[in-house]
């Protein structure tokens, strides 16, 4: 658990300041293995992955068609039992609908709003 954990955490710092890796990340997966991880059972895990999608998206919208995917699971982690992944899920939402309204309806539809 320590190491997916640990995993999240680096991708998500790796994208923090800069999209540099975004294309990167779309040709080996990263981001796939990233949503998976938000339904891991080490909540370090869940919460490292939610500040990595946020990341991914933050930038610019390159990365918003992969990670719609990620939608529904961070909708379902709005009500994890940690304060942080909470906090981490919302922001991350926030994100996919910070450099474009491509995802908007998802969330809607996804009922993110009544969460």
């Amino acid at each position: 658990a320590g190491v997916r954990a640990r995993s999240c955490n680096l991708l998500g710092n790796m994208c923090r300041h800069s999209g540099y890796f975004y294309e990167a990340f779309v040709r080996h997966g990263t981001l796939a293995a990233l949503i998976d991880k938000c339904a891991d059972t080490d909540r370090t895990t869940r919460k490292f992955a939610c500040f990595a999608i946020g990341n991914a998206g933050f930038h610019s919208d390159a990365l918003y068609r992969p990670l719609r995917a990620a939608i529904p699971p961070l909708v379902a982690l709005l009500t994890d039992e940690e304060d942080k992944t909470r906090a981490n899920a919302a922001a991350a939402l926030g994100n996919l609908v910070r450099n474009s309204a491509a995802l908007c309806g998802d969330l809607v539809n996804a009922r993110a709003l009544e969460a």
